[in-house]
């Protein structure tokens, strides 16, 4: 199979691809993804005897990661000709789009899964769940308290004021968008393409936004963000202000929220149904680039180093080494290390020794992407017996360091394309 970009000549066949398996040519969101969102080069594709078997589109975002901005692929899209599948070609059109992730720069990709049994075996890995709740809308009035004003969404020239509450509501957490103008726009664009919006204030201005839609009597958001309880609690009222018109409001919350502690009767177990809802995977295609450069505390000194094996990407197993330094995290890969100390003994005459880092512990490339996230620190990884100690690691040590280095993070992301 041939794997390449898409030029205008494919368009067609991408258009049909996705019809067959997503969204029929007629539906609204169908027309406006094509129309506005996707261009051809961003759409890899597997050929064979000139037809396209399999494609996937690269959606280009920029994710903020433990405080660090990184370019990457959100993976949307993918899709095999029914004629070509049972063959393998899903994977490796994936293997495909994680070499041209390489040779662009991006230190990884992103994915929201239909099937993580699928994905997972590739080397994915999740870092972001959410609280998926729902209850009728007279049970979460007890929840709710009215905004001093609320207003329906009307256009994406309303951007900036949804601006200051994401930006307020993902400022304690990782792994989220970072949206611009252009984005917002085409966000809310789509949001109200399908739905709805509204927003709610207090007395400062915009606290909270939803965008939602109405079917079969059940209303579901599909994005929530409040710049204070003040705009939870508005935005429960908003939701509860629809009795009579709909049975049941579904809403999604990140996963470290812990306000059904001061809710009437705990509401977990009386009426507020509560489950987690897979979000989002993460695949780290170049480990060098991921983790060097990160922010640790300064006054943090020392080096690990680890085993990778990465069965689907083998090119990427071996040893790295991770050292703090200066308040950044350093990585190198030990062959690279072993070519930089040659260089620099070669350039300076000085001999710099044998020292190289004995890795401490082994984990996979499902591991390394919840632990470069901060879906989970080393500690809890070891716990979930995801990570093997190797023979002579100095474990406390080892464990207090990369703790350190790498703590978990509060995990939130809401981008559905």
């Amino acid at each position: 199979m041939k794997i390449r970009k898409a030029s205008p000549a494919d368009e067609r066949a991408v258009r049909s691809l996705w019809s067959y398996c997503f969204e029929p040519a007629t539906d609204p969101f169908f027309i406006w993804y094509f129309q506005r969102l996707v261009h051809m080069e961003e759409v890899l594709v597997g050929e064979e005897g000139g037809s396209i078997a399999c494609d996937l589109h690269l959606r280009p975002y920029e994710i903020s990661v433990r405080g660090h901005s990184y370019q990457t692929d959100y993976i949307v899209g993918v899709a095999t000709h029914p004629a070509a599948r049972g063959r393998g070609l899903a994977k490796e059109l994936l293997r495909g789009s994680f070499h041209a992730a390489q040779r662009e720069g991006r230190a990884f990709q992103i994915l929201m899964p239909s099937a993580a049994s699928f994905y997972l075996p590739l080397g994915f890995g999740f870092y972001c769940h959410q609280w998926a709740r729902s209850a009728a809308p007279e049970k979460l009035a007890l929840l709710g308290k009215r905004a001093a004003r609320a207003k329906s969404i009307s256009s994406a020239d309303e951007w900036q004021e949804l601006a200051s509450v994401y930006d307020a509501y993902t400022g304690n957490r990782n792994g989220y968008a970072l949206r611009d103008e252009a984005s917002w726009r085409r966000h809310i664009e789509a949001a109200l393409l399908e739905g709805y919006g509204a927003l709610v204030y207090d007395g400062d201005g915009p606290c909270g936004y939803l965008f939602y839609t109405i079917s079969d009597r059940k209303l579901a958001v599909s994005e929530m963000a409040f710049s204070s309880e003040a705009g939870r609690r508005g935005l429960y009222a908003f939701l509860a202000g629809h009795q009579g018109s709909v049975r049941e409001c579904l809403w999604y919350e990140p996963l470290d929220d812990t306000s059904y502690r001061t809710w009437p009767d705990g509401a977990e177990h009386c009426y507020i149904e509560n489950r987690t809802f897979p979000f989002m995977l993460g695949r780290i295609v170049d480990p060098v680039a991921a983790f060097d450069g990160l922010s640790c505390d300064r006054r943090l000194s020392g080096e690990l180093a680890f085993q990778l094996t990465d069965a689907f990407l083998p090119e990427n197993s071996g040893i790295y080494v991770l050292r703090a330094e200066d308040g950044r995290i350093r990585a190198l890969k030990e062959d690279v290390f072993y070519s930089l100390k040659c260089h620099i003994e070669d350039i300076s005459g000085l001999p710099l020794g044998e020292h190289i880092p004995e890795p401490s512990f082994t984990l996979s490339a499902s591991a390394l992407a919840e632990w470069f996230f901060g879906a989970a620190d080393l500690s809890e990884l070891l716990a979930l017996d995801l990570i093997r100690w190797l023979d002579g690691a100095d474990r406390d040590q080892i464990q207090r360091l990369a703790d350190a280095m790498l703590p978990k993070q509060k995990n939130w992301i809401n981008e559905w394309y």
